[in-house]
Formats: C-alpha cells, structure tokens, sequence
C-alpha cells in the first residue's frame, strides 16, 4: 500500500512546475519536518523502548503529560508565526506565505497524536492498525489534492492543503482513540513527566538533526541555483524515497520483536534479529538503488519530467543508497535505545548533520544538486558507521 501511495504522490509532482514544487518541497521537508523533530517530542520512541518495561497505567500518565506538552509547544510556535517580521520569511527573491508556514506547524503538532497510536499499536503487534494511520494520512492527502486542486487550480497551495487536512484529520482521531483506550485517562503529574523529558529532550536534537539532512539540501539548493533547483532535487527525492519503502516496512516488523526480545532478556535472540534483519534490507536496498533509474528513464508518465535536468538522474541512485544507509543505521539504534543511550545516538546524529552541512557547503557550489545528493550519502554512510562501530564496542 504505501510504495502505491507513493507512486501518485510521483504523479502529482509532476502536475506542478518545478518553482511550484520547490516551494512545496520547502514547506513540507523544511518547515514540517522542524515542527514535527520539536513539536512530538519524540513520544513514538519512548512508546517503543518502555512499553514492554512498564506497567499500562503508569505509561498512560506518561504519555498523556507529553501529549499535552506537544500541544503547548506547537500553540507557542504558532504564535511565534504571527510576530516574527515579514523578512523572516523570504527566501532568496521568494516570500513563504506565513498562513502556510502556520497551517503546516499545527498539522505537524496533531501528527504528534497520530505518531503515538501508531507506536502503540506497532508495539502490541497490531501491525493493521499500525498501518492504518500512515496509511490514512498518505492514502488521503493524494484525494484530498484533487479536490482542491480543482478548486485552486494547479497550484502548490492544493498539495499544501493535502498536507495539513489529512495530518489534522488522522491526529484529531488518534487523540479520540486514544481516550477511548485509557491511554490519557491518567491525570499526568510533573514527576512522571521527568523520565519521558530526559529521554526526549536529547531524541529531539537527533530527530532535528535528521530533518537537517533534507533540509540543509533543499535550502543550499534553492538559494545557489534557485527554488526551480530545489524543486529538480526534490523530484530526485521523491523517487528515492521509494527506498523508504524497505526501511518502514523492516522497522515495523523488526522494532516489536527486538524491543519484546531484549525486555525479557534475551539480548542473543535480538542480536540475530539485529543481524539478520540488517543483511535483509541490505539485500532489499542494493535492487532499488539499481532499479530506480531504470523506473526513471522507462517511465512513460516520468520519462519527460526527469529527463528535464542530468543531474536528476545521476542523484536518484546516489540518494537512494544514502537513504538505505540511513534505514539501516536506524536499525542498529535499536540497542543503545533500549539500553537509555539516547544521548549517544544525539551526539552520532548532530555530528552527521555537521559533516553534511560541510559537505553541501563543498559541493553544491561545484556540483549543484548532485553535491546535495553526495552530501546526505556521506553523512548517512557516517552515522551508520559510527552507529555499529559504538554498538559493537558498547555490546
């Protein structure tokens, strides 16, 4: 189901020029991605690591106290939209509109909902009602930009539209679910709260540090050959992320079997399921970074769009190997988080976002958005290293 979705959000991608879809592109991988690494607070982590060591009620509180911090924390960013100058919102010649940039930091703040039942689902091994939630927002967003694209005409602001109805439906639903569930039934008090925050507080500069990757492209990219740039990157992107695929389908069924594993102890069975599921989606990975170009190039309804620009087809494979490093490394995570070392993976993330921001610097001057496409491969291709090589030595 989601490499379908996928597929029609590669078609209405190319219902938009290229400017168009740079400033899409920019809402979605910039201003979401921030809202979303700050808003959530990482509960679909914490979900994951302490289900299988915790009594229900106690989580509940827990989660409840976070929830609501989300929600404060995505009012006070909305706020701040309204009272930061005008210029803080152009980007090179282009203005963001600021109503935009607010309707996706409140859509991002619901999708904290929506991510915790997910979680909650994927860890009872509920895998149906796991994928109903990823499945809803992806699987509507494409219906709900036909409709308004017949009422807007063919413009960004349909897939804008997409973009925050169907975040806000599906977390408005989850939080109702939830409820109805018992998880937020708990009154959550500032002492259960600490436990949650100092897992959190160092998963939110890792998650930040991964929406840098994209973003620290997309913005190099716009701002040295312009948003049309940035647009020819993201149309790159969108095809790569194909390999996400492989990455979402082997954490959903690796994360609930390794995290239920090392909470009995059995630390031997979740380093085979480790070690075996990581040669899997290796395997998985190596035949889409072949294949994506061919789809590229064979395409009929592609072939036009991607044959605009070379270099679109030169950072297809380079982007989907680096993808499939990053889906790898997220894997070998597992261990240090179910063991509290969340700190570790904080510093291995911010220091991979460094060496990509050092390399765009390098080489999209020179090499456009090929340069992009080789700086988020150098800096997934680091974290994975450094993400086995302290596991290796922590085990």
């Amino acid at each position: 189901m989601g490499g379908l979705v996928h597929l029609a959000h590669l078609l209405w991608t190319h219902l938009l020029d290229q400017a168009d879809y740079g400033r899409f592109a920019i809402l979605e991988g910039v201003v979401f991605g921030f809202a979303a690494a700050t808003v959530t607070l990482a509960p679909q982590q914490y979900v994951l690591v302490y289900v299988h060591k915790k009594p229900r009620s106690e989580l509940a509180g827990e989660l409840g106290g976070v929830l609501g911090l989300a929600f404060v924390a995505g009012g006070l960013a909305t706020l701040a939209i309204l009272v930061l100058p005008d210029s803080f919102f152009v980007l090179g010649v282009e203005a963001i509109p600021r109503w935009a940039i607010a309707g996706v930091i409140v859509a991002a703040t619901f999708a904290t909902g929506r991510m915790m039942a997910q979680s909650i689902h994927e860890t009872q091994s509920q895998p149906t009602r796991a994928a109903m939630w990823s499945d809803f927002v992806d699987g509507t967003r494409p219906f709900i930009a036909i409709t308004l694209f017949f009422l807007l005409g063919w413009t960004w602001e349909a897939r804008w539209g997409g973009l925050v109805l169907a975040q806000l439906g599906a977390g408005l639903a989850a939080v109702w679910i939830l409820s109805r569930q018992g998880w937020l039934g708990r009154p959550p008090s500032l002492a259960s709260l600490g436990e949650p925050l100092r897992f959190s507080l160092p998963m939110i500069l890792a998650a930040l540090a991964y929406v840098g990757y994209q973003s620290a492209d997309r913005l190099y990219v716009a701002l040295w050959g312009g948003v049309a740039a940035a647009g020819r990157y993201e149309a790159s992107y969108r095809l790569a992320l194909l390999v996400n695929t492989v990455n979402l389908v082997t954490l959903k069924s690796f994360t609930p079997l390794f995290y239920s594993a090392y909470g009995r102890g059995d630390h031997e069975e979740a380093a085979r399921l480790l070690r075996r599921t990581s040669l899997q989606a290796g395997a998985w990975i190596a035949l889409l970074v072949v294949l994506l170009p061919l789809v590229a190039v064979y395409t009929p309804l592609l072939e036009e769009s991607y044959r605009t620009s070379s270099s679109i087809l030169v950072s297809i494979p380079i982007l989907a190997a680096g993808l499939g490093l990053l889906g790898i490394s997220f894997l070998w995570q597992a261990p240090l988080l179910a063991s509290g070392k969340t700190k570790t993976v904080s510093a291995i993330a911010l220091t991979s976002a460094l060496l990509n921001l050092a390399a765009d610097a390098l080489l999209i001057p020179r090499m456009g958005e090929v340069g992009a496409a080789w700086g988020t491969f150098i800096a997934f291709g680091f974290m994975l290293s450094m993400t086995m090589l302290v596991g290796w030595r922590r085990r």
